[in-house]
């Protein structure tokens, strides 16, 4: 199983101090890249950063702010730029929570929760994408098929929830119906349900971006390992392992996941017989194209930053 496998190795602390010690060689790696496999890299996740860009702005739209695509981006430069030095790849969204909740007027609170939501939904699309790519190779490696299964046996219960804790059978619990309007469990619940029905075309729009991330940085992966790599690779084992080994190194282990996605990559690639250094050569590589991405979009627009506002539509 390709997640077990994965953590199994992060948990290998000798794989982190070799890492370490032969990082210069790394950085010799990453410099060899080919310039069309570079430009092309950079390109790809310039996009990326467009693509979600739009994404939390179609979720703050919907629920009534005002913000205009220059707004959002830069929030979304500034975060960037923090998830490459803070623990995990997911430290970014603090700062951009700190941001929006300064500038938002009207409900801070429900500003903030749209980047919940739009983490939520892109982990959605990440499931999505390994089930999708262990379905399609579930005939040539058997043992994916636990993946299916399991992914499978997930959105079952996932669809169950959303029927099982809708408000209209909640009410007939007791404990729920006393529950002021404005208690926590109440406003959650809301919050949550509220993309079931009256958010449902935002959260439809915000997956299919979501989908189109995966698919940039999945080509990202693809394209740098096999300028790496001698032999014919198969994009179908990256639509597996990509993703997985994104969810790994976005664990509160490392500053944005170093070491962490290295050890993973050498796990999951040792699958479909690529070698370490292959692997983590690959690794290093995408990490320093996000942190030049980083530095040379987000560190200005952080530098320069003034309080701007975003404005609440009372429609």
């Amino acid at each position: 199983m390709y997640v077990i496998t994965a953590t199994g190795g992060v948990a290998e602390g000798h794989f982190l101090s070799r890492f370490w010690a032969s990082f210069s060689s790394l950085i010799s790696k990453f410099a060899s890249l080919p310039y069309p496999v570079l430009i092309s890299s950079v390109g790809l996740y310039v996009i990326v950063l467009l693509i979600i860009t739009l994404r939390w702005r179609i979720l703050l739209l919907d629920r009534g702010f005002s913000v205009s695509y220059k707004n959002t981006l830069k929030y979304v430069l500034i975060g960037h730029l923090f998830n490459n030095v803070m623990p995990s790849t997911l430290g970014g969204d603090f700062v951009k929570a700190f941001y929006v909740h300064r500038d938002a007027a009207g409900s801070k609170k429900t500003a903030v929760f749209t980047i919940f939501m739009d983490r939520v939904i892109g982990a959605g699309a990440t499931l999505i994408t390994i089930f999708a790519g262990a379905l399609y190779l579930q005939t040539r490696e058997p043992s994916l098929r636990v993946i299916v299964y399991a992914l499978a046996a997930l959105a079952v219960l996932g669809a169950a929830a959303m029927v099982v804790f809708d408000e209209k059978y909640l009410e007939k619990l007791s404990f729920y119906r006393k529950l002021p309007k404005e208690h926590v469990l109440r406003k959650l619940h809301y919050a949550f349900f509220y993309y079931k029905k009256a958010g449902r075309k935002a959260f439809c729009q915000a997956m299919a971006l979501s989908l189109l991330v995966q698919l940039n940085i999945i080509t990202m992966g693809y394209i740098v390992m096999s300028s790496f790599v001698s032999k014919s690779l198969s994009y179908w084992h990256f639509v597996c392992i990509i993703p997985v080994a994104n969810i790994i190194q976005g664990l509160p282990i490392s500053f944005a996941g170093w070491g962490v996605g290295e050890a993973a990559y050498t796990v999951l690639f040792k699958m479909i017989s690529v070698t370490s250094d292959a692997a983590v050569g690959t690794s290093v590589s995408l990490k320093l194209i996000i942190l030049l991405v980083a530095l040379a979009l987000g560190l200005p627009v952080y530098m320069s930053n003034k309080k701007t506002e975003i404005v609440h539509s009372e429609v």
